[in-house]
């Protein structure tokens, strides 16, 4: 059995991997806001069964958030790390379907780029500070990230907070992998594909866009998890939405 905490538990990813996890016997700390997702209002995550412990009130763009993580941990000892928790737009979303107008070069406004970074850039980074101290040797640390954050693959343009704040969070996974390799500690971007979930424009727009179901992800996800060595440590991964293996991902 290992010991998971997992950011951001309230729907899509998040809510899946808890409900994974914990069937197959692991111990899950999840983080949410509340336990109500904030697109449905249904608290799903309060009905899954086994090991998990809900820690609410848990905001990764707020400073305090290692303070109130350390407190709720206490002396856990934590395995595997994942940064999930992360906004397409960083505050209170437009019309779901206009999510993106708002992050074109000519509308995109430096209060919706500084949202984003809060979330997406600053979350993982306050979190992993906090908690390093509950990880040891052979513990794992992964972000859960999106192809439209590589540098490489942007060529189409646009979505300027989503895009830049995600690049921003691959480089600092990036930088922890290679800063905890002598602590024997690794870690991995994982980009999930395309998924159905009330995540960015919404369950309903994801599905229609040929959006993967979120079960499948989350069983590849895991798969890369448990995969992850400090031999691979450092890399971006993509998990493609046509459920084929997941192959690294240019930066």
């Amino acid at each position: 059995m290992l010991c998971y905490l997992i950011t951001g538990c309230s729907s899509g990813i998040g809510l899946e991997m808890v409900k994974q996890l914990a069937a197959r016997g692991d111990k899950v700390f999840a983080t949410v806001r509340s336990k109500s997702s904030s697109k449905t209002g249904n608290d799903l995550l309060s009905q899954i069964s086994g090991d998990v412990t809900i820690l609410e009130g848990i905001d990764v763009a707020s400073d305090t958030v290692g303070a109130m993580l350390m407190a709720a941990l206490g002396d856990a000892k934590l395995d595997v790390v994942v940064h999930n928790a992360g906004s397409a737009h960083g505050a209170d979303a437009p019309e779901l379907d206009k999510i993106f107008d708002e992050q074109k070069l000519e509308t995109i406004t430096m209060d919706r780029m500084r949202a984003a970074f809060e979330v997406n850039t600053l979350g993982p980074l306050r979190v992993q500070q906090a908690v390093l101290p509950l990880m040891s040797e052979g513990g794992k640390v992964a972000l859960i990230s999106t192809g439209i954050g590589s540098i490489a693959d942007n060529t189409s343009g646009g979505r300027y907070a989503y895009r830049t704040s995600k690049a921003g969070a691959n480089m600092v996974t990036r930088s922890i992998a290679m800063d905890l390799k002598s602590k024997g500690i690794a870690a991995q971007c994982i980009a999930p594909g395309f998924v159905q979930t009330e995540f960015g424009p919404g369950l309903e727009l994801m599905t229609k866009y040929g959006a993967a179901p979120v079960d499948r992800s989350v069983k590849t996800i895991i798969g890369v998890l448990d995969a992850m060595s400090m031999e691979r440590t450092g890399e971006f991964v993509m998990v493609p939405t046509d459920g084929s293996e997941p192959k690294p991902f240019p930066w």
